[in-house]
């Protein structure tokens, strides 16, 4: 089965005329008969310069492009809702603490009065309790 060399854009007797060319600028060139002159031209210049890493810190932030942080990923992953806490642990503390403290003022003040009331109420003269409710 044959090819046919039409169908790939080649023209053979271009090719052929393209080698007999060249034979015979080899049989020239051997025997001297013809000066051929070859020059070579050489182009110099400037290379644009390659900025690969042009504002990206890669000191003091992450690098772009790479894994996210396990901070983003569980942001990223937590809905909304569970997110933010109510209140912040230490903040509740303080407000139980303080609320405990305010309690125990008070229920200290109802039985300074309570007292005060009772020996009144025997005829002692006493003096009145320093606590406001």
């Amino acid at each position: 089965m044959s090819t046919d060399p039409t169908r790939f854009g080649v023209s053979l007797e271009r090719i052929q005329r393209g080698l007999r060319l060249t034979e015979t600028r080899e049989r020239q060139k051997q025997a001297g008969t013809a000066m051929r002159l070859e020059y070579q031209v050489q182009v110099y210049g400037l290379a644009p310069k390659i900025e690969v890493l042009k504002g990206v810190d890669l000191f003091n932030g992450p690098v772009p492009g790479t894994a996210p942080s396990h901070r983003q990923f569980i942001d990223y992953v937590t809905p909304q809702i569970y997110r933010t806490p109510g209140l912040p642990l230490s903040a509740s503390l303080f407000w139980l603490a303080n609320h405990f403290v305010e309690k125990s003022k008070k229920t200290r003040c109802e039985e300074e009065i309570e007292a005060y009331r009772g020996q009144l109420m025997q005829g002692v003269s006493v003096a009145a309790p320093r606590c406001t409710q």
